[in-house]
Parts: structure tokens; C-alpha cells; sequence
């Protein structure tokens, strides 16, 4: 079963571990009572390690913070079990996200795929996984130098690894970006959605999980949805 730690912002304030509790918990919520500016969620997202530099949907000089809303990256529309920065080089650890506005618009499904049974594992031991963003998020998400980047990359990832920190095996498979597998995936689907936890947002909330650990999707909604974003590695 995937399971989320709580803890309050007044925690970090205090001198809580943040970063310790990402390793070990793979999804971290924390309650905050107050709106957070630019500044704040940036030094919160920088303690945790290195931050993503990006291009698209930036909102601060340094360019690691990404403004993700219903009419700008990622849309209003369905996004599929996926893991971040899937089709990308390197292990980019976690994503962590900050509620501007109405995030409850749509919850967060999550799913630890370290807890996938050995069965399920040892199905899917000798896959190898090709990943490329999908077609509907190329104009919203990245530059046409970015895709020729990444087509070039041609990044492949095994559907079973071990965390590069926590030596922990785990079972990873995006569904949302994996090109080209012709092998049965709807045992490892069935498993996910058995075992998920869905995270119902609360205002002014942030959530910060593994994306090695975690796969995650949410469903399309109406309205208007802003979050902040940002990825990092440690």
C-alpha cells in the first residue's frame, strides 16, 4: 500500500529533515497555513538538492520553478501513471509541487513501485522501456530544440532497477511515456491501481515525492488550477 508522511511547515521551520524524509518516505504532504511567495517555495525546493534548470513556464530568475496550470503546461486534461523526467538522462530524484490555487480541482494519484510483489517483478525483469514525451504535450511543455534533444537521447530505462540511493528494487514502468513495448502491461496497471493513494489537496499545501519510487497521474477537470513546480536532484 503507498503511504504519505504529513508534517506541518512550522516542522521545517523548525529544523525537520525534509530531505531525510524524502529518502526514506518517497511522498512527503505538509500543511501549511499560510500562502507561500516565489522566494519561499524556491529555498524549500533548493534544500532538497539540486534544482532543474528549465526553459517553458518559468516564474523565477533562476529558472527552476515552473508555473503548471490548466491553460499552460500540462493542461486541464488527463495525465497518464507516469514518472517525471522518465525520458530525460540522469535520476532526476523528486518533483515537488506548492497549491497557488485550486489544485483540489483534480486530485494526485500516487503509487510506490517499490512495493510491487517480486512476481510482478520477476515478470518484467528482462524489459527494457523506451521513453519520449507524448505528441499532446510537445507545443505546452517543451522547445522544438528540447524534443531534438531528447529524440536524440533516445533514453531507455529496465522496468526493474534499484534506487540509486536506497538500493531499494523497484518495478518502473511510465505509461505515459513509454514508446514501443510489445509486452503485456495490464497486470503491472491492475497492481497500480489496487495499491495507489490519492492525495485530495488542501490550499496552500505542498507535496514532494521520488520520482523513481513514484508513479503518479491525475484526471482532467474544469476550471482554474495553478501550481508551482520544481525537480531536483540529490
Amino acid at each position: 500500500m503507498t503511504r504519505c508522511e504529513t508534517i506541518n511547515y512550522e516542522d521545517i521551520e523548525s529544523g525537520y529533515n525534509l530531505k531525510e524524509s524524502l529518502v526514506k518516505n518517497g511522498l512527503v504532504n505538509i500543511h501549511c497555513s499560510k500562502k507561500l511567495n516565489i522566494s519561499e517555495f524556491e529555498a524549500i525546493a533548493s534544500s532538497l538538492g539540486k534544482p532543474l534548470v528549465t526553459t517553458r513556464h518559468v516564474l523565477n530568475d533562476n529558472r527552476t520553478v515552473q508555473e503548471l496550470s490548466n491553460d499552460g503546461l500540462f493542461g486541464d486534461g488527463d495525465v497518464e501513471w507516469h514518472h517525471d523526467w522518465s525520458y530525460g538522462r540522469g535520476n532526476y530524484f523528486g518533483t515537488i509541487l506548492y497549491n497557488v490555487k485550486n489544485a483540489h480541482l483534480s486530485p494526485t494519484w500516487f503509487c510506490d513501485m517499490t512495493k510491487a510483489p517480486q512476481a510482478l517483478k520477476e515478470k518484467y525483469k528482462d524489459v527494457i522501456g523506451k521513453y519520449y514525451p507524448p505528441l499532446h504535450l510537445h507545443d505546452t511543455c517543451f522547445t522544438e530544440k528540447q524534443l531534438r534533444i531528447l529524440e536524440k537521447q533516445k533514453v531507455s530505462r529496465p522496468f526493474i532497477m534499484n534506487h540509486y540511493i536506497t538500493e531499494e528494487e523497484i518495478l518502473y514502468c511510465s505509461f505515459g511515456t513509454l514508446q514501443g513495448v510489445e509486452v503485456d502491461l495490464d497486470p503491472i496497471r491492475d497492481w497500480i491501481e489496487q495499491n495507489k493513494y490519492v492525495h485530495e489537496w488542501r490550499d496552500n499545501e505542498i507535496l514532494l515525492w521520488d520520482n523513481l519510487k513514484m508513479n503518479h497521474k491525475r484526471f482532467s477537470f474544469e476550471g482554474k488550477r495553478l501550481l508551482w513546480r520544481t525537480q531536483f536532484i540529490i
